[in-house]
């Protein structure tokens, strides 16, 4: 359902409710509370549809982060290890091509910052993970401000 007829359906549902409820003034307040649910219900609905995109997304970052920062404040693994790491983390979450994801190299950005690592080792690190591809490095470089 898109956004108008949602919250249509949901305001009629409310006002007739609302309606039924003024003609029984014994029920009037069950009612009220029913038709209540249902919006806050058909509400929840919309609010998580349209937010689940930017929200999954958000989470995926978050997730890379706190592993970046695992992985490399605890200097046990590979690269190799690590990007399968984030392959499973990525099929997790339902992203089919991490290796061009940017929220991938944002949460890896996000990460290394996290990790409070040097420039060096920064530097390294972004080089290894981005293989020159410009827009992996600059979503580091973001993910490193954020």
């Amino acid at each position: 359902m898109n956004r108008f007829t949602l919250a249509k359906f949901a305001a009629l549902l409310l006002s007739g409710s609302l309606l039924g409820a003024c003609s029984f003034s014994t029920s009037s307040e069950s009612a009220f509370d029913s038709s209540k649910g249902l919006f806050d219900s058909a509400s929840s609905s919309f609010a998580s549809s349209s937010d689940s995109s930017g929200d999954a997304k958000e989470k995926y970052e978050s997730d890379v982060a706190d592993y970046t920062a695992d992985f490399v404040t605890s200097s046990s693994g590979t690269l190799d290890s690590f990007r399968v790491r984030l392959g499973e983390l990525a099929e997790k979450h339902a992203i089919t091509d991490w290796e061009n994801d940017r929220y991938t190299y944002l949460g890896i950005g996000r990460g290394l910052r996290q990790a409070k690592l040097g420039k060096p080792q920064i530097s390294a690190f972004s080089e290894s993970l981005s293989r020159n591809d410009p827009m992996k490095k600059q979503a580091i470089e973001d993910g490193l401000k954020k």
